[in-house]
């Protein structure tokens, strides 16, 4: 009588481990639908931006816009510009990590506000790019003299003169030494 009692224990237990991998499996098949929802959510913003750095030069080299995958994933707009689906799976977070931290510069459930919070952000960045790059050309050459050189150009040409007239005139024999 005692191989009845554990056949049904033991059936039991393997019905109990069939539902607890039955609600893993879907758990796990839900986090996937969340993580492939976040990221079509960002590729979509994605698409929205990429005609903007397409249509500048400028604007191709210094913005990336990578989507990498990953929990969660990132939608990478420069080299310390992100945004990510955070808190929750329709809420858009623009971050940048910064020497301190990371700090959060907008954040909404509008994608279009997010867009738009973006290309702000890129053209900020294209203006402190230019900036940049204007303190770092040499400055232009002076055309013309200074007054320094000048004088001494003016005192050059007296003393020279002078030597000139003292020679004639003793070559002439007007003046003798």
């Amino acid at each position: 009588m005692v191989k009845p009692v554990v056949r049904q224990e033991q059936d039991a237990l393997g019905e109990a481990l069939r539902e607890a991998r039955l609600a893993e499996a879907s758990h796990r098949e839900a986090a996937l639908d969340l993580r492939d929802s976040k990221s079509l959510r960002l590729q979509i913003l994605k698409d929205d931006l990429l005609p903007g750095v397409k249509a500048s030069p400028e604007a191709r080299d210094l913005f990336d816009l990578t989507l990498l995958p990953g929990e969660p994933p990132r939608l990478w707009v420069d080299l310390t510009s992100y945004v990510l689906m955070e808190p929750d799976y329709r809420t858009y977070r623009f971050m940048q990590d910064r020497q301190d931290g990371r700090e959060v510069l907008f954040e909404s459930a509008d994608r279009e506000q997010v867009a738009a919070a973006v290309r702000r952000h890129m053209a900020h960045r294209l203006i402190a790019r230019e900036r940049q790059l204007a303190s770092l050309r040499p400055a232009p050459a002076q055309v013309g003299y200074g007054k320094a050189s000048l004088i001494l150009a003016w005192i050059s040409g007296v003393a020279f003169g002078a030597l000139a007239l003292l020679a004639a005139g003793l070559s002439m024999g007007i003046v003798k030494l």
